[in-house]
């Protein structure tokens, strides 16, 4: 024992044995906590997102701002533009427009009464235009649209040769609407046709039933509910509709034989009115077409009935389009809406023209949307 060497004496561990004091060994310290990749990815993407957001929120009002300057840019040039230089005058083939469903109301983008008219007044004050294209493709649309437009294109025809340039489509009210002007002309690959009328009433009376669901209808008379969608139509009232639609029928067949270049007489017509659809030369065969031709063919056709020989071509200039608007191409947006040859659809206008009409000179079958554009043609 007296080989091992003394304790220090200060030794903590040990204590100071001198003086009798011990202390306690030190604390044992926690091994380091390791962290979590899943936290620092956490705050990586909360990092990105605000950063991201930054940016977004900085870069969107200088967007903005770029392109109304630029917009306002292409406005005033081309306002400078048009003062620089005189409108273009002279004999014109004017083109109007009748794209897309058939419908009532003053809906801008669709063949609407209210569009059309502003189409038609336009063209017929032109004093440069002497004679109308009318573009048309559409599928038809509503019985009381189709007849409305049919009688101010047979009243602007009285003042002017009219040929429609058949581009797709020209079914059912198309079909009737065009039967008012000169002369139909229609590409080789469109379809022609669809002389009828069509009603839809929907039923939905077992449906009810089978989720429980009971309507109490209360009416002043037996027909005051008639084509409820809560319950079938009665025989009666279905012969009724029938005779209705007759009549209709029987004005349609009277605007189709009654066109100027027609050879058809009303029974011709009947015969034809299967609702049935034909490519435009066989429609040509069964006399409801007059030429063959692109719109380029009908503007001279238009041009030779107006007995021209130099003219140019003269497009409705107040169609609703932002781009226009903005860019101050064509004729001012204010100007427009000063005469009455503008009309920016409202709210309610535009929900109304998603109604269906209940009676329509409508074609159900395949259409490509219309979606025909200017030539650009002068002459």
């Amino acid at each position: 024992m007296s080989d091992m060497p003394p304790f220090p004496s200060n030794d903590p561990q040990r204590g100071n044995f001198a003086s009798g004091q011990f202390f306690p060994p030190p604390p044992i310290q926690p091994p380091p906590t390791k962290k979590n990749k899943g936290d620092a990815s956490v705050v990586n993407r909360t990092a990105m997102w605000v950063l991201l957001s930054t940016i977004v929120g900085m870069a969107t009002p200088i967007c903005l701002c770029a392109c109304v300057c630029l917009f306002s840019f292409a406005g005033l040039s081309a306002w400078a533009n048009r003062l620089e230089t005189n409108q273009e005058t002279g004999p014109a083939v004017g083109v109007i427009e009748l794209n897309g469903p058939i419908i009532g109301g003053d809906n801008a983008f669709s063949a609407s009464t209210g569009y059309l008219r502003e189409q038609i007044k336009w063209m017929e004050d032109n004093d440069d235009v002497k004679a109308i294209v009318i573009r048309a493709n559409s599928p038809g649309g509503g019985v009381d649209p189709s007849d409305t437009i049919w009688h101010e294109v047979e009243k602007l025809r009285s003042k002017k040769p009219i040929v429609v340039s058949v581009q797709g489509l020209c079914a059912s009210g198309c079909l009737y609407i065009s039967s008012a002007a000169t002369e139909i002309w229609a590409t080789r690959s469109s379809l022609v046709g669809s002389i009828g009328v069509i009603s839809t009433f929907f039923n939905a009376q077992e449906l009810l039933d089978d989720l429980g669901i009971d309507v109490q209808t209360i009416a002043t008379g037996e027909n005051k509910d008639f084509g409820s969608m809560f319950r079938p139509l009665t025989p009666e009232e279905e012969q009724y509709w029938r005779s209705q639609s007759e009549i209709l029928l029987t004005n349609f067949i009277q605007a189709v034989a009654s066109r100027p270049g027609s050879t058809l007489t009303e029974d011709e017509v009947r015969e034809l009115a299967t609702g049935r659809v034909w490519v435009a030369s066989e429609a040509k065969d069964r006399g409801l077409v007059d030429g063959i031709g692109y719109e380029e063919d009908a503007i001279q056709r238009a041009a030779d009935l107006a007995q021209m020989t130099d003219y140019r071509v003269q497009e409705y200039p107040f169609a609703f389009d932002f781009l226009n608007i903005l860019s101050g191409t064509g004729y001012s947006a204010a100007e427009g809406l000063s005469k009455g040859y503008f009309h920016v659809p409202t709210t309610q206008e535009l929900l109304d023209s998603l109604q269906q009409a209940p009676l329509q000179y409508r074609y159900l079958g395949p259409y490509d949307g219309g979606q025909s554009q200017s030539l650009g043609l002068d002459r």
